[in-house]
């Protein structure tokens, strides 16, 4: 259980992160075509503006998680992972206030999100358990 475990989460969080990483990265290559996948046309400064605030936060939290998952830092991935949750959820609330349609990757990665700081918490709390039994 404790390998199977292991396993996941690491498998999780850099199938998540690479995501995150692959949308940023497209956002800055193709704004256009990122902010429609979005669900939201960038046909102003305004939209544009917010579009580069959102590319650019997902790929801060992306590399920031990679670099604690490569450190194997599991408690603080388990933070950014479960603080970042209320991320995708804003997004989906302001574009569901906008009467936007909300794009399923919005959805898709609300879910991983949660998925992975499940995960990331059994792990760590398998780990503190370990520590203790020593």
């Amino acid at each position: 259980m404790n390998k199977t475990l292991d396993i996941v989460t690491t498998m999780v969080a850099v199938l998540l992160l690479g995501a995150l990483v692959a949308l940023s990265v497209r956002g800055i290559v193709d704004p256009a075509s990122a902010a429609l996948a979005f669900g939201v046309p960038a046909v102003d400064s305004s939209a544009q503006f917010y579009h580069a605030v959102y590319r650019d936060r997902n790929l801060v939290l992306a590399v920031t998680g990679f670099v604690f998952l490569l450190s194997s830092m599991w408690r603080a991935l388990a933070i950014l992972a479960t603080t970042a949750i209320s991320l995708p959820a804003y997004d989906i609330a302001v574009l569901t206030l906008a009467q936007v349609p909300v794009a399923g990757v919005h959805a898709v990665t609300l879910a991983g999100l949660v998925v992975l700081s499940i995960l990331l918490w059994l792990r760590v709390r398998r780990d503190a358990a370990s520590r203790l039994a020593r």
